[in-house]
């Protein structure tokens, strides 16, 4: 069965022959008027096939509409569904089954704790990891077990190739969870839907102009030009695997939770490396480092304090100078980087050259965001490491806003030692998550990186 993000690509395409054949049938009449002009004699043979045409195209049109209109139901009785579902879910009074989490009627559960949030999915993930992806076993599970909330919710899940894609309130919640632990979410990046798969950006790639000129003459025209950024899905898959003794144990809140951070750490360690640094060859997203500039890229001769002066000024200046907005601007790097450049200290007056990131994590008052996924071993001397600056809100991020869960307890992964691990062989289940997102920056010239030997401890 097709899940709601399917639904909403068949509709889309369903509206992409509508529009086709609006302009076969204009086409059609143009030739058809074109024949009848005022003036013109046309050729009996000629004007027959002309009527032909139009007839036939609008039949096509016409045709064309009533498909659409079948895919738009069958998307809105889709949504529908999932609506009641999720309503259904939020009856329970715990929403969750965790302690410190409440609901009600017209509003999702809550969590009072910030540290429960989530654990509806770790439940789900437990629950289905059990029942070998059985949907009504595991709901039948999560009602025993008192959890009615999550279990409504599940009954509302649809099938995904080889497993279930969890409810959008569900999935929704771990995709916010993400946001903290992948840093060019947490810089400030904007998530935009994209609920048919592809989302297309206008970008403004020139600007108008204005000249001074003598009174009553004609001003000159000038026109600002547009380019477009087009996102679609790339596919995040994540492994999870799971010790079936914990699974043995009753579903608890805290098994929940455990479940739950490995999910969202398998997701948001692949994630953060290919929104910084992957070139698209994988199928996977175009990170930052990709789009970055020529011309944005800097790279530093040394890790002496003066050079790193010059080139920090240097990452914002080529931001600032592209007339980028800097609404969101902010650094990312490693935390050896940030703590290399906290200790750095002029040589002649012994005083620090960036005091503001002991101060208060920031570098030329923009914040500073670390993650391990930058590596510290590039180049020549396997000692350069990155540091990219950026405004974010010129960032976009198109997310599904769904996660699609599949179980196993036979097959075997490759760890990150690159041993391969037999799940049945060391009592394990795996459950394998899918996301699906895309990146691009609305402006390429908003973002700039360094490339720097030594900066990282």
């Amino acid at each position: 069965m097709k899940d709601l993000n399917d639904l909403r690509r068949d509709r889309k395409a369903a509206a992409d022959k509508v529009t086709g054949a609006e302009a076969a049938v204009t086409a059609a009449e143009d030739a058809l008027d074109a024949l009848t002009a005022e003036g013109t004699t046309p050729d009996a043979e000629a004007l027959t096939a002309a009527q032909a045409a139009v007839t036939t195209a609008v039949a096509a049109f016409d045709a064309s509409v009533v498909a659409f209109n079948v895919a738009d139901g069958r998307v809105k009785r889709r949504e529908q569904q999932e609506s009641i579902a999720a309503n259904a879910a939020q009856g329970d009074e715990s929403g969750t089954g965790a302690p410190g989490a409440v609901g009600g009627v017209g509003q999702p559960a809550v969590a009072l704790n910030p540290a429960d949030a989530g654990v509806a999915t770790g439940l789900l993930v437990h629950a289905l990891a059990n029942a070998k992806g059985d949907v009504g076993r595991a709901v039948e599970a999560l009602d025993a077990a008192g959890h009615s909330g999550v279990s409504a919710a599940l009954s509302g899940a649809t099938d995904s190739a080889g497993g279930v894609t969890i409810p959008q309130a569900q999935s929704a919640e771990i995709i916010a969870l993400l946001k903290p632990r992948v840093a060019v979410r947490a810089s400030g990046a904007r998530v935009s839907p994209m609920p048919a798969g592809e989302l297309r950006d206008a970008r403004q790639t020139g600007s108008a102009t204005a000249a001074y000129g003598v009174e009553n003459a004609p001003a000159i025209e000038s026109e600002p030009t547009f380019g477009k950024t087009d996102k679609s899905f790339k596919t995040l898959r994540g492994l999870v695997p799971i010790g079936n003794a914990l699974l043995r144990h009753s579903m608890s809140a805290m098994n929940a939770q455990f479940i739950r951070d490995d999910l969202i750490d398998a997701l948001a360690l692949t994630e953060d490396l290919s929104f910084l640094r992957s070139d698209g060859s994988s199928d996977d997203p175009v990170g930052l480092r990709t789009w970055c500039l020529a011309a944005h890229k800097l790279v530093a001769a040394d890790a002496t304090a003066a050079e790193a002066d010059a080139k920090i000024r240097a990452a914002v200046d080529k931001v600032e100078d592209a007339n980028i907005p800097m609404i969101n601007p902010g650094w990312i790097m490693r935390a050896s980087t940030k703590n290399f450049l906290a200790s750095l200290r002029w040589p002649t007056s012994g005083q620090k050259v960036f005091p503001s990131i002991e101060m208060n994590a920031s570098l030329m008052g923009y914040p500073i965001r670390t993650t391990s996924q930058v590596p510290n071993n590039l180049g020549v001397g396997a000692d350069e490491t990155e540091i990219t600056f950026a405004d974010f809100n010129e960032v976009v991020i198109g997310d599904s806003l769904s996660i699609s869960l599949a179980t196993s307890t036979e097959a075997s992964f490759v760890d990150t030692n690159g041993d391969t691990i037999s799940a049945f062989q060391r009592d394990l289940t795996l459950m394998r998550a899918i996301s699906e997102h895309d990146l691009a920056p609305r402006h390429d010239e908003g973002i700039s990186m360094i490339t720097a030997p030594g900066w990282s401890l």
